[in-house]
């Protein structure tokens, strides 16, 4: 997953003083969204997932204007109410391409997240998914 921060993003601490990064807390919404796409996609768009557990998560400080930040997730294990994730991220600097696949594989784990199980159903009707991934069904 790769995530480019916006405008505002970068703008929304500037008027506290702060360097204009986009905060941390974007960037863990962004591993959290692409734990929910791993599996929504997977299993064929009937289950999505909610975060219960966030363990050990080494907070990037942001992104500053130009960057991008790369996250790695990995099933670890996966019981019938659930399914843990292991993470791997990177800040890119502007023009950095993203690792190998092969590169992920033995690096360190920097998170894990935890997610249940949810009915994508009960969420979200029926014509709202296939408005949603409408692209993939074309």
């Amino acid at each position: 997953m790769l995530k480019a921060g916006s405008l505002e993003e970068y703008s929304l601490l500037d008027r506290w003083g702060e360097p204009g990064r986009a905060p941390p807390v974007l960037l863990l919404e962004s591993c959290v969204q692409s734990a929910r796409w791993l599996v929504e996609a997977s299993s064929a768009f009937t289950l999505s997932c909610d975060p219960t557990d966030i363990t050990c998560w080494k907070v990037p400080p942001g992104l500053r204007s130009g960057e991008r930040y790369c996250t790695w997730l990995r099933v670890a294990e996966r019981k019938s109410g659930s399914i843990r994730f292991v993470l791997r991220q990177k800040i890119l600097a502007p023009g950095e391409s993203p690792p190998a696949a092969e590169a992920w594989e033995d690096a360190e784990e920097e998170g894990a997240l935890v997610c249940t199980f949810a009915s994508l159903e009960a969420r979200c009707p029926p014509a709202d998914r296939a408005c949603l991934w409408r692209e993939i069904n074309a």
